[in-house]
């Protein structure tokens, strides 16, 4: 039984001081990089505003009026309405890093009037590179169909809009 001892701790002595496996290195380590940006604001500068739109005929189905980022107003067929007013397209300001590249989202939603909506698809630049200084803007338009049944009224919205660093 002693024997049987010794040889077990002979055993886990030699255990205890073996040499270790070598060690493996990669031939070039990895970097770690952190972007630290300023906070980014988005300031309201200026509603979207359509104009007038008047309807020529009540027998059409849908028409879209459009409105550019521009403010250039497209409207319908031109038959069966006309636009006029003074249409502009929605402004907004970003300020945060410089040269950073920022990414703008809003989803479409109804301008409405009593009970009576129209549904409202946006338009806008889905990304706005930030200038030396952090500023930057954008425009945004976007179009309404309008049925020739459509009743008369003022219909109005509220945009939801984000934007997030890249």
């Amino acid at each position: 039984m002693k024997k049987i001892l010794a040889t077990a701790g002979a055993i886990a002595a030699l255990a205890l001081t073996s040499a270790p496996a070598q060690a493996a290195t990669p031939t070039q380590q990895a970097t770690a990089t952190a972007r630290i940006y300023t906070p980014l604001s988005i300031t309201f500068d200026r509603n979207l505003d359509f104009g007038v739109v008047v309807l020529n005929n009540t027998t059409f189905a849908a028409e879209a009026v459009t409105i550019s980022g521009a403010g250039a107003v497209s409207c319908g067929g031109g038959v069966n309405m006309t636009c006029s007013g003074s249409p502009t397209s929605a402004r907004y300001t970003l300020q945060g890093s410089a040269n950073a590249s920022v990414g703008v989202t809003s989803p479409g939603f109804n301008l409405v009037n009593g009970g009576n909506t129209l549904a409202f698809t946006p338009s806008f630049p889905a990304t706005v590179t930030l200038d030396g200084t952090g500023a930057g803007a954008f425009n945004l338009g976007g179009s309404i169909n309008v049925p020739g049944n459509t009743p008369e009224g003022v219909y109005t919205g509220t945009f939801n809009v984000t934007a997030n660093y890249q």
